[in-house]
């Protein structure tokens, strides 16, 4: 960290480049702020009791809706979560304790409700049971709804970002993200994150620069202070001088000039100069990203996440609302083929209709992408209906996340063929998303019920190195051009036998492992649109000498 007349330059890990200049919006989960707190006389504490009490029961009947909802669109297991979560509250025990910390301690309903749910939550998390130890996920979970209500918070915090702003935040999740906005932030600011998490990767497709890994950053930093991002340099500055904010947007305009003459040029294909044909495809989650990868010049979308369908609302969509809201989405994609990734929830992208009681230890690990919809069957099938009608109008195929079994794939390529015939619409074409060594070895396997496949190195990095992408204490072990992968990509596209290959990870727009790809025999890249045009200007610089020999 460095200072200059009054500035402050603080040094941290570039994980989305460009460059930002804004104000400061400090962001903090609703556990995590600190709320309002006054003093009561003795004849308020009837008054503010009431408050809690309206507010439990605003909770509780949106508890029983959402049980009742999600068993009738799901099943009786998820239901149970929010059955058990409207239990809890109905325990005379915790509105007793409420009102004695009330009346003891004098103070609003807000603390009140913080204190005591966080001395339930502590006591769960202690008890030698594990089955109860789960149960504080209830609580926390609980406390945050109660809080949300008496605070009159109706929608989440990064919905209404002002003009011009740099988020400043410890951590971002994919729920998180699903708000942010190109036309309002600038630039966003992390205590926590590598390279490839998904909060880099996010930032990377809205052409957002950003930076993490600076400890205690939201203490260093207050809203409403100005903030420079430099995403290409990992560092930011607060409160810069005139000086350095006149430098910075005279470095913003070069590369703003830079960029345009480059999507200028990405408008035709990627071919080497051997004449190799490289498809430069996007990675997209909503409409604002096609419109941005058309405008980069992506020749289609090679991975659509449909995260965002599910985790901005409290209930999954039903099958014609997904069609509905995709269609809607898909618009601007036109004729260009488009790669629609199945809902890959699990480790750090929890849908909330989808929070189980037991959370996995280590989630990662644990029941994410095919594994957690092989157990919401309904679930499956919806998505399978839906993108099956969506066919008939785009030129469109279907990936299966986190593939390790070829009995998974079969289990879905069977059901895709029965939702199929059930509507009379041909089936698209099915892949197999390749992001664990398992999947990789047993390619033979696998592509017996696919058509396609596609590498997430990101997650096949993290699964072969044993360092999750996320924790920024193993980034050192995070090495996706290193041989050991590549062995992992020559396997794939080997046992792939004569199906197409393409790779989705951060590898693809690494410029600097390109020609190792294209040596391999990948002929297809899906990048963050903002990266398109570079990567195809690296493409056309390949020749022979690059392309010559392992």
């Amino acid at each position: 960290m460095s200072t200059e007349t009054g500035q402050v330059k603080i040094k941290g890990l570039a994980i989305s480049p460009g460059l930002g200049l804004g104000t400061a919006v400090v962001y903090r989960d609703i556990l995590q702020r600190e709320h309002e707190e006054y003093d009561l006389d003795e004849h308020e504490v009837e008054e503010e009791y009431s408050r809690i009490q309206d507010a439990t029961r605003q909770v509780r009947t949106d508890l029983r809706s959402t049980a009742a909802t999600v068993e009738q669109q799901m099943n009786r297991d998820v239901a149970r979560i929010f059955a058990a979560q409207e239990a809890m509250l109905e325990d005379p025990s915790v509105l007793g304790e409420m009102k004695e910390e009330l009346e003891d301690e004098l103070i609003n309903a807000e603390q009140v409700v913080h204190r005591v749910l966080h001395r339930w939550e502590k006591r769960f998390r202690n008890m030698d049971d594990p089955y109860l130890r789960e149960r504080a996920d209830d609580i926390a979970d609980i406390s945050r709804r109660l809080l949300r209500v008496l605070t009159g918070i109706h929608a989440h915090t990064l919905e209404d970002m002002p003009d011009n702003s740099i988020l400043v935040a410890r951590r971002l999740l994919p729920s998180d993200t699903v708000f942010l906005s190109r036309s309002s932030t600038l630039g966003v600011v992390l205590e926590l994150g590598g390279t490839v998490c998904h909060a880099a990767i996010l930032t990377r497709e809205l052409g957002v620069p950003a930076v993490s890994q600076i400890p205690g950053l939201t203490d260093k930093v207050q809203s409403g202070q100005t903030v420079a991002v430099d995403g290409c340099e990992g560092t930011i500055i607060i409160q810069p001088s005139n000086d350095t904010q006149q430098e910075l947007r005279h470095r913003m305009e070069l590369l703003d000039s830079a960029h345009r003459e480059a999507v200028v040029a990405a408008a035709g294909p990627a071919v080497t100069a051997t004449g190799v044909r490289i498809q430069v495809l996007a990675n997209v989650g909503c409409a604002d990203d096609i419109r941005l990868a058309a405008e980069n010049g992506a020749d289609g979308v090679g991975l659509y996440r449909t995260e965002s369908f599910y985790l901005a609302r409290k209930l999954p969509p039903s099958e014609d609302e997904l069609v509905s809201e995709m269609q809607a989405s898909l618009a601007p994609i036109g004729h260009m083929p488009v790669c629609l990734r199945l809902l890959d929830a699990g480790s750090d992208k929890n849908v909330p209709t989808l929070s189980e009681p037991s959370q996995d230890a280590n989630p990662a690990l644990g029941r994410r992408g095919i594994r957690r919809l092989l157990q919401y069957p309904d679930l499956l099938r919806v998505q399978l209906r839906a993108f099956t009608r969506l066919s008939q109008d785009f030129d469109l195929s279907i990936l299966v996340p986190m593939v390790s079994l070829a009995s998974e794939m079969a289990h879905v390529a069977q059901a895709l063929a029965t939702e199929s015939r059930a509507l009379g619409i041909g089936k698209p074409p099915l892949g197999a998303m390749v992001e664990t060594p398992a999947a990789a070895l047993s390619m033979h396997e696998i592509v017996c019920h696919s058509d396609f496949v596609s590498v997430g190195t990101n997650d096949l990095t993290q699964y072969t190195f044993a360092a999750d992408r996320e924790n920024p204490a193993v980034s050192e072990y995070f090495l996706d051009d290193h041989p050991a992968v590549r062995r992992l990509l020559r396997m794939v596209y080997d046992g792939a036998r004569d199906l197409p290959v393409s790779v989705c990870g951060e590898l693809g727009a690494n410029t600097d492992a390109l020609p190792q790809l294209v040596r391999i025999g990948i002929r297809a890249v899906s990048v963050a649109p903002p990266l398109i045009p570079e990567v195809k200007a690296c493409i056309r610089a390949l020749d022979a000498e690059l392309l010559g020999g392992e």
